[in-house]
């Protein structure tokens, strides 16, 4: 009988983990919280680091958009012909002043979206009519356009109205 008694408090030390193992258990455990903490950390320094390069490069898209109605405003007045000795000086003036614009979007990196003969792209341009192709033009080419896009870098700021042949 004193056999039988032995038999399970060997079980029984079996089955409960030394101190030894309990502590390895929770270095373990701790290690991996550590390892998985510096790896959230990490992603958050590239999210940030990202979110801070994506400002940079897009900073000019909120100035921007609000300049483009007074661009195309501009560009509607000095398509109106004048003959007057004033008007024409003062035109250009406003041709001056429409130019220092333009370049001054250049310089942020926003450029004007031209597409006439180019295949349509609803990426890069809004279709606000279609007409019947004519004679050496393509189906589903850019013919007119309307309002004249803009991008900053990658991103579109305003798709071009465009009239697309059919």
């Amino acid at each position: 009988m004193a056999e039988e008694n032995n038999a399970p408090n060997e079980n029984a030390e079996a089955v409960e983990p030394t101190e030894v193992e309990q502590l390895q258990k929770q270095l373990d455990e701790l290690q991996d919280r550590y390892l998985r903490v510096q790896a959230e950390l990490a992603n958050i320094q590239k999210r940030n680091l990202k979110e801070r390069q994506d400002a940079a490069k897009y900073r000019s898209q909120n100035l921007a958009t609000e300049l483009l109605p007074v661009i195309d405003n501009i560009e509607r007045a000095l398509e109106i012909e004048v003959e007057d000795e004033k008007a024409v000086n003062f035109k250009k003036g406003v041709e001056m002043v429409y130019n220092l614009m333009i370049e001054a979007l250049k310089n942020e990196k926003i450029e004007a979206i031209n597409p006439i003969n180019e295949v349509f792209d609803p990426n890069f341009h809004m279709s606000i009519q279609v007409q019947d192709a004519e004679e050496g033009q393509e189906p589903d080419t850019v013919i007119n356009v309307v309002q004249k896009g803009y991008k900053l870098e990658d991103r579109i700021l305003r798709p071009a109205m465009v009239i697309v042949a059919q």
